[in-house]
């Protein structure tokens, strides 16, 4: 997440929900109800409406109709709007932190990378994708480009429940081409141009994912 510190109700509920968005605890077309988050989280509906309202306007949500609100699906021509940003935005943020990330950082990134290994082994959705995120965020923390960092933010709210339903749909063996390892064997001989590039191919696979999904019988379909 970006450096800025919540301090109102809805601010914590807004940061909290845009990480269970992130790591996909929601899927494509699910309804969030207000009244609902609000007793989970035992504050008023007041915050919670601030928080959802603030989530409409990143994207991240939508409304159904006037009285319903739902996770958007990702429409084919959202995904390629999506896909392009990301290959142009992350790869760059990427090179610029390079120079920053220290030995502490790539075994940082190893241990990221091992737990994405483990929870696709186990087939534990949750813990990949938040080991996935994790893994790239703490590189994108590190380029010094707030507004860049941002940008980043609110592509992964749009695409991150997507992700979650694809995830469900791959065996093990679909996803394990390991870009992620490519990225810290790259870091480790300090080479920014291939650790960029992995990154890249980690995008594209990701998202290749979703096109199939969306063009194939068994997807879900766009809206």
């Amino acid at each position: 997440m970006s450096d800025y510190k919540p301090n109102t109700s809805a601010d914590v509920l807004h940061a909290k929900l845009r990480q269970r968005i992130w790591e996909g605890r929601f899927l494509p077309g699910d309804r969030v109800s207000i009244r609902a988050l609000a007793q989970e989280e035992g504050v008023s509906v007041i915050p919670v409406r601030d928080a959802v309202r603030r989530l409409v306007a990143e994207g991240a949500l939508c409304f159904a109709d006037s009285r319903t609100i739902e996770v958007p699906r990702l429409s084919l021509a959202n995904h390629r709007d999506i896909l392009f940003a990301r290959m142009q935005l992350e790869p760059e943020t990427a090179s610029r932190a390079f120079p920053a990330l220290s030995q502490n950082d790539l075994d940082t990134l190893v241990s990221h990378d091992m737990a994405v290994n483990r929870a696709i082994e186990a087939g534990d959705l949750d813990a990949y994708m938040a080991a996935n995120f994790d893994f790239h965020f703490h590189i994108y923390r590190k380029a010094g480009t707030p507004v860049l960092f941002r940008l980043i933010e609110i592509l992964w709210l749009q695409s991150g429940p997507s992700m979650r339903y694809i995830a469900g749909q791959y065996r093990a063996q679909e996803m394990a081409a390991d870009f992620h390892k490519e990225a810290t064997d790259a870091l480790t001989r300090r080479d920014c141009d291939g650790f960029a590039a992995a990154l890249r191919n980690d995008i594209a696979q990701g998202m290749d994912f979703i096109r199939n999904a969306e063009t194939s019988p068994e997807g879900h379909p766009a809206p």
